[in-house]
């Protein structure tokens, strides 16, 4: 899937992302677009967003040190970080599902019990402080590595990826590890995948994703 060519694209995609669990109504998202990022305002109400037909979402320059308007919202720190560590990545969303707030709250590392966590979101998921002063934003920065998500402390969950719906489906998997976690705690006899046995996963899905994009680029 490509890029996002323009935030409307994003705006429109909003109202789904808050009727499924994934963004609270008033919470944050945003896209990469050349050098910069357009992300929902601060408390905004993200179905109204949703129904206009001009774009409502506030641009902010894709570098670093800046200080922001009061209306952009406080994570926004925290997605430039991640834009600026990971030039991937075209798309962030603050999950805040169910079972995601859960295991933000456990502050546990989540390793995989399922092969599509391994291959989708990385061979674990860390739990950081919900922070944005630079030593925090370096933790995030850190514990994402090479992954496509991180849990922030009693907050959900940052989800990147390139295009909205390799983020949305980042957002998924995740929601359904964190339950298969959540649930192996309670019920117990849950066994995670192996650490080398999840690298390979995540390397070759990697390495046939990266593929299959380059083809439909052709």
């Amino acid at each position: 899937m490509k890029a996002p060519d323009s935030p409307i694209d994003l705006q429109k995609f909003l109202p789904q992302l808050v009727k499924e669990g994934i963004l609270a109504k008033n919470g944050c998202a945003s896209v990469k677009i050349g050098k910069s990022i357009w992300i929902t305002p601060k408390k905004a109400d993200l179905n109204t967003l949703g129904k206009k037909t001009k774009n409502a979402l506030l641009e902010i320059p894709l570098e670093g040190n800046q200080i922001f308007p009061k209306d952009i919202p406080d994570e926004a720190a925290q997605h430039l970080s991640l834009y600026l560590a990971r030039p991937e990545f075209s798309v962030i969303f603050h999950s805040t599902q169910e079972n995601v707030m859960t295991c933000s709250m456990a502050g546990e590392t989540v390793r995989p019990y399922l092969d599509d966590m391994a291959q989708i979101v990385g061979p674990n998921a860390k739990v950081v402080p919900n922070s944005s002063d630079e030593k925090g934003l370096k933790k995030i920065v850190s514990a994402i590595g090479r992954r496509n998500a991180v849990y922030l402390q009693n907050s959900g969950a940052l989800c990147a990826h390139k295009s909205l719906d390799d983020a949305h489906a980042v957002c998924m998997v995740l929601e359904k590890a964190s339950k298969a976690f959540v649930e192996s705690r309670i019920l117990g006899g849950g066994k995670p995948v192996p650490w080398l046995e999840a690298e390979a996963i995540r390397f070759v899905y990697q390495r046939k994703y990266s593929k299959q994009a380059e083809k439909n680029r052709g």
